[in-house]
């Protein structure tokens, strides 16, 4: 994934340079969630990526089971007992969303780092004093430093905070409570408030999220959120088997009332609020960049809540109100009925619940039918629920449920790392093969402390992103490479042309590392320097100092074709301090990007001018030679007459430049020679 090549990028910055901020490729990088990078960072820097990987996944297994704690504080806090809030603990780790442990994602900290903002939100709405509101925000900007997402965690202690106050003293006496109990925190949030207006008002309110400010803009509000909060909500109700999250929410919803426990009353609170307030967040996210569907990793964190509440519950004597328990399974229900129901044939990051829809498949045959399934299924136990609410003491249904749940849970976690390791992943490669010892190639011949820039180039033609999968495999093994450059899947890639003195080559603003990595098949530009391996068709360079171009081409498409009707020049440079004519032997591959028909192809240089007419699927490999002064660069053109359409610009990802394009001929590679012999003086030179 490109998110795990984006945080180890950021973890490996840290173990490198030992600063705490987030960079990638040199560049400082407006990454709040920094926690998990740093955290990760412990593990890399050796130079060895097949190694801190491996250390990575033992260190995310002891990371995201730290739950466990947080989960038992809770439940003893809210009165549960020692051997309950340890089974509690358990079962918040044995969740099907654990298994994103196996992933470079910022769930692996986020997930027990919200489980301790939980305790510390649920100790200052119950004790009402600044130290422990102190403490809740402190714990809530932990919690965004974990997953920006958190900064939801204000509005959750806001809401939690006043809704204590009005079931305490009412409504009227609500404001004078706050001011006076919690006069700190009202200034504060007045504070954050103003702030947030004026960088609203000055239109910059989104960027207080760094990376994640798209996220805050064009929010709608509709009725296609609505229907996406149910169906997360649902999926959520779904992966915890339906009764316990049915239980678990009816009784935090039964513990909003000014009679039950200050404890279990404030957790009810911050329960309620962070399971409303993340499922609506998640579902306008989704509903903007998702597609529309539902992806519950982003509110898996709600879990511990139901869990904690089961707990508690199973400890009390008394049956919810009705409604308590109806209202849940209404909304599981609706959710039901628009959720989708697709079979994936590896688990799905976004959605490991959906492991289970082969089985509902399965039985259902259709997907409305698996719909209907779940809304009967839930339909059936909230009317098992309310008869024996009607006939049964609490405390065995209760059991019952807690039962399922120690049951189910561990079940499904276990099958969802079944379904991660039994089909190969992307790559088409089983997840457990270990692809380090031949993809960190680069790292094996540049040493721990090497550096190296790498040059991307489109290198699988229509396929772009099977060519950037390269890369991304060449960044993610091997920690030498710090840097990029000319890199054209970027839309403001500074373009290669203008990286390098068009009379000299001397290369522009560009930050020299000792070794640079080029395909093979790169045909803008080569570095002045020595080979030192040609592995995977790429050439790992240690390159001159300062950095200088041998050559560059121009007028040509990102990918190697030359444009219509324009000729292609490759820009051929003097050596530094050269005194006397050279000549230079330019070897170019050319193809005909007409699959169908031959084109004419020239290329000419002031020794001369080589043609012919290239056949579909063949190519054209002249020996160019070239004469270079030694005051000033010498040009090499290639022309052709004819033009066709080929796929579209693969570097471009706007509409506008998903086009078929005009082009002339595909120029496969260009090298020069390092052989030079002097020359009296250069044909046509006056």
């Amino acid at each position: 994934m490109s998110d795990e090549l984006y945080y180890e990028r950021l973890a490996i910055s840290v173990a490198q340079t030992g600063s705490l901020l987030p960079r990638v490729h040199g560049e400082i990088v407006s990454n709040v969630n920094q926690l998990y990078p740093v955290l990760l960072s412990t593990v890399y820097g050796s130079g060895n990526v097949p190694g801190s990987l491996e250390g990575a996944h033992r260190l995310n297994a002891f990371v995201i089971v730290a739950a466990a704690v947080p989960v038992y504080l809770l439940a003893r806090r809210v009165g549960v007992g020692t051997i309950l809030a340890v089974v509690a603990g358990g079962l918040a780790v044995a969740v099907p969303w654990v298994v994103l442990s196996s992933f470079l994602l910022t769930e692996v900290v986020a997930y027990p780092v919200f489980c301790c903002a939980l305790l510390a939100l649920v100790h200052a709405v119950e004790r009402r004093s600044w130290v422990w509101d102190g403490v809740a925000l402190a714990a809530i900007a932990v919690a965004v430093l974990a997953r920006t997402q958190f900064v939801v965690l204000l509005a959750v202690l806001l809401v939690a905070v006043v809704a204590e106050a009005v079931l305490s003293v009412g409504v009227r006496g609500a404001g004078g409570e706050l001011w006076r109990s919690r006069r700190p925190f009202v200034l504060l949030y007045t504070g954050l408030l103003a702030v947030v207006l004026v960088a609203v008002a000055a239109g910059n309110g989104s960027r207080l999220l760094g990376s994640y400010s798209v996220t805050a803009e064009n929010v709608r509000v509709d009725l296609e959120l609505v229907e996406l909060v149910f169906a997360h909500v649902a999926t959520i109700a779904l992966g915890l088997a339906i009764a316990p999250f049915v239980v678990g929410l009816g009784w935090l919803l039964d513990r909003i009332r000014p009679s039950a426990a200050r404890a279990e009353r404030a957790f009810a609170l911050v329960g309620v609020s962070a399971f409303v307030l993340l499922a609506v967040q998640v579902a306008s996210f989704t509903q903007r960049f998702g597609a529309g569907l539902v992806k519950e990793r982003y509110l898996f964190y709600v879990a511990p809540i139901v869990i904690v509440a089961l707990a508690a519950a199973l400890g009390s004597g008394t049956w919810p109100r009705w409604w308590a328990l109806a209202l849940p399974a209404a909304v599981a229900a609706l959710g039901f009925a628009s959720i989708p129901v697709r079979r994936y044939e590896k688990l799905n990051v976004d959605t490991p619940v959906a492991i289970l829809n082969d089985a509902l498949l399965d039985l259902a045959r259709t997907e409305t039918w698996a719909r209907l399934l779940l809304v009967l299924l839930t339909a059936v136990l909230l009317q098992a629920l309310l008869l024996a609410r009607a006939f049964l003491p609490w405390r065995p249904i209760a059991a019952a449920v807690a039962a399922l749940a120690l049951f189910t849970l561990p079940l499904e976690t276990a099958y969802a790392f079944e379904r991660l390791f039994r089909v190969n992943g992307t790559n088409g490669l089983p997840i457990t093969l270990d692809q380090g010892t031949v993809f960190n190639w680069i790292d094996r011949h540049v040493g721990p402390s090497g550096r190296v820039t790498v040059f991307k180039y489109p290198v699988a033609g229509a396929d772009f992103w099977a060519g950037q999968a390269y890369w991304w495999d060449v960044e993610f093994w091997n920690e030498s490479a710090v840097r990029t450059a000319a890199d054209m899947s970027l839309p403001d890639a500074k373009h290669w042309s203008v990286m390098f003195d068009q009379r000299t080559g001397a290369a522009r603003d560009i930050v020299p590392t000792r070794f640079a990595l080029v395909h093979g098949t790169d045909v803008r530009f080569r570095l002045a320097g020595s080979v030192r391996l040609l592995d995977r068709d790429a050439y790992l360079f240690e390159t001159e100092r300062p950095w200088r171009a041998t050559w560059v081409a121009n007028d040509i498409w990102s990918d190697g074709f030359t444009r219509p009707d324009t000729p292609a020049t490759v820009t051929v440079f003097a050596h530094p301090g050269q005194e006397g004519f050279l000549q230079r032997l330019l070897r170019v591959s050319i193809a005909s990007a007409d699959p169908e028909a031959p084109m004419s192809v020239v290329v000419r240089s002031n020794m001369g001018h080589w043609s012919a007419e290239i056949a579909p699927g063949r190519f054209f490999e002249p020996q160019v030679l070239v004469c270079v002064p030694p005051d000033a660069p010498e040009r090499v053109t290639i022309e052709t007459q004819e033009n066709t359409l080929v796929h579209p610009d693969p570097t471009k990802t706007a509409p506008e430049g998903r086009v078929d394009r005009h082009v002339g001929v595909l120029i496969r590679s260009i090298e020069l020679s390092g052989e030079a012999f002097p020359l009296g003086r250069c044909p046509g030179a006056r």
